[in-house]
């Protein structure tokens, strides 16, 4: 295996930006579900259909595996944000473009884990609101919202690659 430079490149105005609009929108729906918690019935949506309709009741105490579980994955990306020379790159990439590709990766790796951050924001948000108000928030925009905070910064990232020279 070829050993990879490890190179320092400052982040970016708009990583910075994609961290402080995704750590503010978790932790706002983190305090938002720690607060209405003792609210929720005993029973909340935990899945919902394409439609926005409720597929599954589950107990609110389920709500507590989907807080614990960011806690998990985002210092995994966390990490893997910062070692951009372990990310999988093309044939291509050589010493002229190897910063273009790992500031590309990592990017990704960004908007990825901010993402995610606003994806389980977006679910606290509709089970509680659901369970609480008893009406959903997103509706039937939530799915499309969701595949959007997960496939868009793969997109936009891969667009992005194919014009590094």
């Amino acid at each position: 295996m070829q050993t990879r430079p490890k190179l320092d490149i400052p982040k970016t105005a708009a990583e910075k930006v994609y961290n402080i609009i995704g750590y503010s929108i978790f932790t706002g729906a983190l305090v938002y579900a720690i607060i209405t918690f003792p609210f929720l019935p005993a029973e909340v949506p935990m899945h919902f259909g394409s439609a926005g309709e409720v597929n599954r009741y589950g107990s609110k105490y389920e709500m507590i595996i989907l807080i614990v579980i960011p806690f998990f994955i985002i210092p995994m990306l966390e990490a893997l944000e910062r070692v951009p020379e372990m990310h999988n790159y093309p044939k291509r990439m050589d010493e002229s473009t190897v910063e273009a590709f790992y500031l590309n990766s990592r990017q990704l790796m960004n908007a990825t884990k901010n993402g995610v951050l606003v994806i389980f924001a977006v679910i606290f948000i509709e089970i509680i609101n659901y369970g609480v108000l008893d009406q959903s928030t997103f509706g039937v925009f939530m799915i499309p919202l969701i595949i959007i905070l997960a496939l868009g910064p793969i997109v936009w990232a891969m667009l992005g690659r194919r014009k590094i020279k």
